[in-house]
């Protein structure tokens, strides 16, 4: 940014904020140059916001979006910041907006079950007040800890229990957004069903901050279930464990979600020796009803020739696996994961050319008991978990091979990115999953809310 507009956008910004709510010098910014996303090494501190605004309210994010629209500087929404594909990446440097502060609770409805909250509040910090109200929003995803509510609407982030509830985007009635413009748009009432007006709502989930700052979402929530419970069973391997998981899938039985995958070392749950394969289901509801499902669940286990693991290893898996999913991931340096979807009868052959083929030509490995994952229930992502490429032309070798797998991913009919969003990584991938009508209807929405490009540039989607 031009010196004197930065210094002139920064006592505008104070003078609207305050000096405590502006943040501008080189040690307090730094800390905002990126995501989890692989950067580059060489351009780890190469791309640092002009300024950080942490404003509490809407009227102060529409000031600072107001600001910015007159300079036409570019606006970076940030939320629990645990995103993997380089959505708060300040490529263009601009303003980044963390909206950490603004966490209040601002109404729980028990009759009507829904909850309005500012963006900032985090899934757990959510979850902690509803079940004062006895309520649950339900939305488990791997970041629970960190991840904000506006973050997760933002990405669409996945839910461990969307068999049953479904994942944040089933959660959203409403949302206020300030838009590139500095007006306010509210997307509807706080409703739990309608059949008037295009869903607006639906706009924003996704978006990654493209077409405007979520400033308040009035979610759907759930009364907490009378009991729960959980099957946990080892198989030979991955493909043994899946058998258990599609006939689960097929059957119909209620349960909240679940997983099929092959571990590395499965004996500090109980697994007897050589079995490495590994499926579990969770269960909620009224006591009969998931009584009734974890039987039906263990024929399935029984006729599958799976061991079921004990009652306390069962319990302590879920204990540690809420714990650590996907939660480590963030922390990683030297790794990455893959999220997509292909249709289960083409997963052998998706798994055998990743690994076998492109594995191989990119020097890509999976880790060990990552190899093999699915998500059991109605979005059946699959997922693998790698280390990245080393030593000379490692990057270029890396961005290879998640075009290549996006390439492959997108033949079988399946999606580049199920659960991570687009961000940079995936930008020019997305072209393979969506027709050209299709982008340029994305590209008019777009530009119809954001004609100066200021709302996060140059990811998702280009105008």
């Amino acid at each position: 940014m031009d010196p004197e507009v930065l210094e002139a956008v920064k006592k505008a910004l104070i003078s609207r904020l305050g000096e405590t709510k502006v943040l501008w010098k080189k040690p307090d910014i730094v800390l905002y140059r990126k995501d989890t996303y692989r950067i580059r090494f060489d351009e780890d501190y190469k791309y640092l916001p002009d300024l950080v605004v942490l404003p509490e309210t809407t009227a102060e994010v529409q000031e600072i979006v107001k600001v910015a629209a007159e300079h036409r500087i570019p606006l970076i929404p940030k939320g629990g910041g645990s995103s993997r594909t380089g959505m708060l990446v300040p490529i263009h440097g601009g303003i980044l907006v963390d909206t950490i502060k603004m966490n209040r609770v601002i109404e729980v409805s028990v009759p009507n079950l829904y909850v309005t909250v500012q963006p900032g509040v985090t899934l757990k910090e959510l979850e902690e007040h509803l079940s004062e109200h006895n309520l649950a929003l339900n939305q488990e995803q791997g970041s629970l800890r960190m991840a904000t509510v506006g973050g997760s609407i933002s990405t669409s982030g996945f839910s461990r229990k969307h068999q049953k509830y479904g994942t944040i985007a089933d959660r959203v009635m409403s949302l206020e957004v300030v838009l590139a413009d500095g007006r306010i748009l509210r997307t509807g009432q706080k409703v739990l069903y309608t059949s008037t007006g295009y869903r607006l709502h639906q706009l924003f989930v996704g978006a990654e901050g493209t077409l405007g700052i979520i400033t308040e979402a009035t979610l759907r929530v759930e009364p907490l279930p009378e009991a729960r419970d959980a099957i946990v069973a080892f198989y030979k391997g991955f493909w043994e464990a899946n058998e258990a998981a599609q006939r689960t899938m097929a059957s119909g039985v209620t349960f909240t979600g679940g997983e099929a995958y092959e571990g590395h070392d499965m004996s500090s749950y109980g697994a007897p020796p050589g079995l490495k394969g590994l499926f579990y289901v969770g269960f909620e509801g009224i006591k009969g009803e998931v009584e009734a499902e974890v039987e039906f669940v263990r024929k399935i286990v029984a006729d599958t020739g799976g061991v079921l693991a004990t009652n306390e290893n069962a319990s302590r898996f879920m204990g540690m696996y809420s714990e650590q999913w996907c939660g480590a991931r963030t922390r990683t340096k030297s790794e990455d994961v893959l999220t997509t979807y292909v249709p289960m009868e083409r997963m052998v052959e998706f798994y055998d050319i990743l690994w076998n083929k492109i594995g191989k030509k990119y020097d890509i490995s999976p880790l060990p008991g990552e190899k093999y994952g699915l998500d059991v229930g109605r979005y059946r992502i699959v997922a693998g978990r790698f280390f990245l490429p080393k030593g000379e032309g490692a990057w270029e070798k890396y961005q290879s091979a998640l075009r290549e797998i996006a390439e492959l991913a997108t033949s079988m009919g399946g999606s580049v990115s199920s659960c991570h969003g687009v961000g940079i990584q995936h930008k020019e991938s997305i072209k393979l999953e969506y027709s050209e009508v299709a982008l340029e209807t994305m590209r008019a929405i777009k530009r119809a809310l954001d004609p100066d490009n200021i709302m996060n540039p140059g990811k998702k989607i280009d105008i």
